[in-house]
């Protein structure tokens, strides 16, 4: 039903927040072009501690309106509307910590003086669209949940680019890409690439950005109107004339970007690869199998009058905070949700109800029942999940699960994905390193966007907080995103493969693994050397703090299946084709970037916002709707 729904949309969510980092493509928007083509819906810190769980030892047979399993920030959104909504909402979690790929950790330096410990961001940390109302969705469930105030924003302009294709002496090795309209970016490209460069980004621009263009047709309906069943034809009839100035070109917003630069005749080179870097930083695709409604509005998000970057004060943990917050608030309506960390689910409980399956709950590894009475929402990936279906299949005998199982698994198994991650997580000291930008991009433009080791994408989130590292310390996060190739160490892993369950410790460290770890760490370090040249002296001082992620580690605590970043097109496809938030079982709902809208913290609040609104009644949806349009933080 939800691509149904989705036909109806024009450019759905091309949301304004551009994410440079491990979430960091968000999502894909829907076009009016969708109502000629229905896919598929087989199947779907610093870390003061959030509320741990209680002993669960006693509890059986809990009851609940709404189940959500795992508390990424797609299923943190799906829990906060729904507790919003006025349903008593459990989200439970296996790690312990909250935030899935989005979260943040702490670690001290050995003979360290016990004061402040260094705080890491484990993804996201470059966005957009945050510090004030607006169409980014994870904006709006802040906003309709009543915790955008907790956190407070620091605002810049902008990044440093480096091209490794030319020595650190030459002044084409790095340019800076600086947000809003004062033409700054333009001088900076035309220094880098030349004036015809700079003159074909300007005719682009401008076509792109134009009053009815594209751009401001990829913004135009917000997620909070969306649901997965008929009553989004209520929830979306105040967006008819939206969805008619689209008009045609949603069937451009919907394709892959490079169908927008071939329509303005955008030809020249470094421009077109410069797109190439920003899809793929959107997405961890090219422009080629990107679609065009995320670049797009990152155009107006990076280019319009005024746009600034934001990043959270306290990292993101603040952000993760404030969604729990909205779902353990005391409600008129209802009491206070919960988050339960520690709390891995080892079973659905599925049900054959009039030859038809149906999710009633789920069951942890302790033997704890939950029962939802309204319905349980995944957000683990469909690879993740289809897995766990099938580990929930008690009875053979109920022949419609089991089918129901298979579609999931069909769809899982036909379901392309990205390459995965290496991270290298720094705490150094800071005395020297003044006037550095927080986030940088190391690259090859010469060489294939999407190549092994190309993007190393780097964070120094204590540029703007010094509150996250030791006093006279920096930290910084450095990673290759969706380009690392999980086959060099599936090896590491029991049976040679990753069998779709995560476990905690079970993949071997041995001294071949230690040796690859640091192998595949070098590209990091000498990415890091482009800005700060005396990288590895720091990392070697006394009090400072290495740590080396590799795709198992991606994998071990963002149970992430093959530690992979998201979906990618599947065999024939140009670009994404998700499934909505429906599964072939009822009671069961799905969320996170394996779904519509896909890749990214927009994209995944928007997913979780969508399974929310699918489970209360259109009046509620509207109401919720009619609040925030009164306050102006709905369009």
């Amino acid at each position: 039903m939800m691509p149904l729904i989705c036909t109806m949309i024009a450019t759905l969510l091309a949301a304004p927040v551009l994410l440079l980092c491990v979430a960091a493509p968000w999502f894909q928007p829907i076009t009016l072009a969708w109502a000629f083509h229905i896919p598929s819906t087989s199947a779907c810190a610093r870390f003061s501690p959030l509320r741990l769980a209680a002993s669960v030892a006693s509890r059986q047979d809990e009851q609940w309106d709404i189940v959500v399993v795992g508390s990424g920030i797609g299923g943190l959104c799906a829990s906060a509307m729904c507790a919003r909504h006025g349903l008593k909402t459990l989200c439970v979690e296996a790690h312990d910590v909250a935030g899935g790929v989005a979260h943040s950790f702490q670690r001290r330096s050995v003979g360290g003086d016990g004061g402040r410990p260094f705080v890491f961001d484990s993804g996201p940390s470059l966005l957009s669209g945050m510090s004030a109302m607006g169409t980014n969705p994870l904006r709006q469930v802040l906003d309709a949940a009543g915790v955008a105030h907790e956190i407070e924003w620091v605002t810049y302009d902008g990044w440093m680019v480096h091209d490794t294709a030319f020595p650190i002496s030459d002044t084409r090795s790095s340019f800076r890409l600086t947000t809003g309209s004062s033409s700054a970016f333009e001088q900076s490209l035309e220094s880098k690439a030349g004036v015809q460069s700079r003159i074909q980004f300007q005719k682009f621009k401008q076509r792109m950005m134009s009053p009815g263009g594209l751009a401001e047709s990829s913004a135009l309906i917000p997620p909070l109107a969306l649901r997965g069943d008929f009553g989004a034809l209520l929830t979306l009839a105040s967006y008819l004339g939206k969805f008619l100035k689209i008009g045609l070109q949603g069937t451009l917003l919907t394709g892959p970007f490079t169908q927008c630069m071939n329509l303005y005749g955008l030809k020249d080179p470094f421009v077109r690869k410069w797109f190439d870097y920003l899809a793929f930083a959107l997405s961890g695709l090219d422009a080629a199998h990107t679609q065009a409604a995320p670049v797009a509005y990152t155009m107006i998000d990076l280019h319009k009058d005024g746009a600034v970057l934001d990043y959270p004060k306290g990292g993101m943990d603040s952000l993760v905070k404030a969604l729990v917050k909205g779902l353990e608030m005391e409600r008129d309506s209802v009491g206070p949700g919960e988050l339960r960390l520690n709390s891995r689910v080892s079973r659905f409980v599925l049900e054959e109800e009039n030859s038809r399956p149906k999710c009633t709950g789920v069951v942890l590894e302790d033997g704890t029942i939950l029962k939802a009475r309204r319905g349980v929402i995944c957000n683990a990936p469909l690879w993740n999940m289809a897995k766990l279906l099938e580990d929930s299949i008690v009875n053979p005998l109920d022949l419609s699960v089991a089918a129901a199982v298979n579609d999931v698994r069909t769809q899982a198994n036909t379901m392309e994905m990205t390459g995965s991650f290496m991270h290298l997580h720094l705490g150094i000291p800071s005395d020297g390193l003044e006037n550095l930008d927080c986030h940088h991009s190391v690259l090859n433009f010469d060489d294939d966007i999407t190549a092994e080791q190309n993007l190393v994408i780097v964070s120094i989130p204590t540029v703007f907080d010094s509150t996250l590292a030791p006093e006279g310390y920096h930290v910084i996060h450095a990673y290759t995103a969706a380009s690392e190739d999980f086959s060099d160490w599936e090896t590491k892993l029991p049976g040679k493969c990753d069998n779709g369950k995560t476990e905690a410790k079970d993949y071997k460290r041995d001294k071949s693994y230690k040796d690859l770890k640091e192998k595949k760490a070098e590209a990091l370090w000498m990415a890091l050397e482009r800005i700060i040249p005396d990288i590895r002296e720091r990392a070697n001082r006394k009090g400072s703090i290495v740590e080396i992620g590799t795709p198992l580690t991606h994998r071990r605590y963002n149970r992430r299946f093959r530690g992979t970043y998201g979906p990618a097109p599947s065999e024939g496809k140009e670009v994404w084709d998700l499934p909505g938030p429906m599964t072939p079982i009822e009671g069961l709902l799905a969320c996170g970037d394996t779904t519509f809208p896909g890749i990214g913290l927009p994209g995944v609040a928007a997913s979780g916002t969508i399974a929310a609104n699918t489970l209360v009644g259109v009046d509620v949806q509207m109401n919720l709707m009619r609040e925030m349009k009164e306050s102006g933080a709905l369009q």
